[in-house]
């Protein structure tokens, strides 16, 4: 039977799949690179709806945070030269934490490949673009005629949502757009959508595993991101609750069990909470879900500070076969998706009616968890001025609803929520984890709060990752996006300002914020930016001020900035350690040193 062929141009192409794909929003920014896309937008606005942040990076912070709470790519469109550069960023941010959004990119024409044409690549390769995203990217197409695109939007949209989500990239020259071309335009349900790819374990393995688990003395079981990334966190729940074995998250993995289950301890690494770090190193078996191990998870593989791995047992499931045994021997890895494996694991739970006989383990482990309440309790409520950071986390716990969903952007902020903030549903609390970019946080709330409008969306960031956005703040208002921003300002990028006092003996150099002539701290005016911008702000020097100004911005539904004045000097607390070899590794600040069994 013959294909019907419509005679399109390439622009329409693309925007009349990305409408069979039903993505609601497309985010981008244009540039003489996208003119001629946008062109067919302009006629199907209706059923695509255009947001465009003032920078491209932005734009895919939105997406990310967006696709990690609905599991739907968004695709984001920039021009050329600079404008995909800026999302290079974004797209590295997704693609270290497992999320996803399409990357289109313009080019130049194709009769001016090799030609040093405006903004082109060219000193290496010709039009050469999808070398820089390459190592970010699941996959980098690029067109050189109408017809390539029908072929490679159903194969783009396929990768992203298969697996181990990743953002792809398809890079178009910008000719293609208003070029005609007879195409056939595919179906996502034949092209796109036809896996089943939640696959589980190996039958045999897994029971072997369970079993393993079960009959363990100090077991744990830690949820990766991989554990969100699946969908998995009512599996995760059930099990634990059946073998009564304890979870501790990864920082990815913050908010698959809730805050509140009572067997739950805390997100484990550098800055970690000390119950999970505790149990983590004193465990005889984990069963890790969908977790990288990496440095600051795992205190720079270090044995004796998060993990003693042998002699512990690992049980390392991963639906991505080379993250298994990247950086620790397993006992047992299992490829497979975590829900599916969960739920084999559940049934054969119920089959054979296992359960964990660790009473002592579970009161040693309570031990560890009242050592940390007793320390942490008395900052959530500090009166200190200037002030602590940890008694806003206090007050954002008390004031938020559960379904409230948290960014935090990169910098010591980012350790503070791990550490004080409690989410008490999955996909409430966002960062960025791999790649680890300032300002994530910042615009990725507004990604959020498409994502979950009926929702409570808050960034709290630092000083240093608001400055590097604060354009959000324009965007919120001109989209209607009530976003609240809470910017612990302590006039400086206090993360690497500490490790300059801790590794370099306080030799301190581009880190704070000063004026260069007076040597004061400075920094705008940020209350004031937003109220520039249309949106609200405030300035707050007292703690008793800030629950009650946190309280009005959430009820206000107003994009609105709140400007706290915290304790510059207030640590972060050390629970495992980092290294920067061959600098020797810290030891904790609070809990044992280094313990090795």
């Amino acid at each position: 039977m013959a294909v019907e062929k419509k005679e399109l141009r390439g622009s329409e192409v693309l925007a009349e799949y990305l409408i069979k794909e039903e993505v609601p929003y497309l985010l981008g920014y244009a540039g003489h690179g996208a003119i001629g896309f946008l062109d067919a937008v302009y006629d199907r606005s209706d059923k695509l709806k255009l947001i465009w942040p003032r920078i491209e990076q932005g734009a895919g912070f939105m997406a990310d945070a967006y696709f990690r709470i609905t599991k739907k790519p968004l695709p984001v469109f920039a021009s050329t030269g600079p404008g995909p550069a800026n999302l290079a960023i974004a797209t590295a941010a997704a693609f270290y934490d497992s999320s996803a959004f399409l990357c289109i990119t313009g080019q130049v024409t194709t009769d001016q490949f090799d030609s040093g044409a405006l903004q082109e690549p060219y000193r290496h390769y010709p039009a050469d673009f999808p070398s820089v995203l390459r190592s970010y990217t699941k996959h980098s197409w690029q067109a050189h005629k109408v017809e390539d695109l029908a072929r490679i939007l159903p194969k783009a949209f396929k990768l992203m949502n298969t697996g181990r989500p990743g953002p792809v990239h398809v890079d178009i020259p910008y000719d293609l757009y208003v070029e005609k071309a007879p195409v056939e335009l595919r179906e996502p349900e034949q092209w796109s959508r036809p896996l089943n790819w939640r696959t589980g374990g190996d039958p045999e393995a897994t029971a072997k595993a369970l079993d393993i688990l079960a009959g363990a003395k100090r077991p744990l079981i830690l949820a990766g991101g991989g554990t969100l990334v699946s969908g998995a966190s009512e599996e995760l729940s059930q099990l634990a609750r059946k073998l009564n074995i304890p979870v501790y998250a990864s920082l990815m993995g913050k908010g698959a069990l809730s805050e509140e289950d009572p067997l739950y301890l805390g997100v484990a690494g550098c800055w970690g909470a000390y119950p999970a770090v505790e149990a983590a190193r004193n465990a005889d078996v984990i069963l890790a879900l969908g977790c990288r191990f990496s440095d600051l998870h795992t205190g720079s593989w270090l044995p004796g500070f998060t993990y003693n791995i042998p002699p512990t047992k690992l049980i390392q499931v991963d639906i991505d076969a080379s993250e298994i045994g990247r950086n620790y021997p397993v006992e047992m890895g299992i490829i497979g998706d975590i829900k599916a494996v969960l739920q084999q694991m559940l049934e054969i739970t119920d089959k054979k009616g296992l359960t964990a006989n660790n009473k002592n383990w579970m009161d040693e482990v309570n031990g560890f968890q009242k050592e940390w309440d007793d320390f942490i309790t008395p900052h959530l409520s500090s009166d200190e001025v200037p002030i602590d950071p940890r008694r806003v986390l206090g007050d954002i716990n008390k004031i938020t609803p559960p379904d409230a969903v948290l960014l935090s952007d990169v910098g010591n902020n980012q350790p503070w929520v791990g550490q004080y903030w409690s989410a008490r549903q999955p996909y409430t609390h966002l960062t960025s984890g791999g790649f680890a970019a300032m300002g994530f946080g910042v615009c990725g709330v507004l990604g959020a709060k498409l994502a979950r409008p009926e929702s409570s969306c808050i960034n709290v960031c630092g000083d240093g990752g608001f400055i590097m956005m604060p354009h959000a703040v324009a965007t919120a208002v001109e989209y209607n996006l009530p976003a609240v921003w809470v910017i612990l300002n302590n006039y400086c990028i206090g993360a690497i300002r500490d490790l300059q006092r801790f590794y370099f003996d306080g030799r301190e150099i581009g880190t704070s914020f000063r004026n260069q002539q007076s040597g004061e701290l400075w920094n705008p005016d940020f209350a004031a930016m937003a109220k520039a911008m249309g949106g609200e702000g405030k300035r707050i020097e007292k703690p008793g001020d800030f629950g009650p100004a946190f309280e009005e911005a959430i009820k206000s539904n107003r994009p609105t900035v709140l400007d706290v004045a915290i304790n510059r000097d207030t640590p972060v607390p050390l629970t495992s350690t980092w290294q920067m070899p061959p600098i020797p590794a810290a030891e904790p600040t609070f809990g044992k040193k280094r313990v090795i069994r």
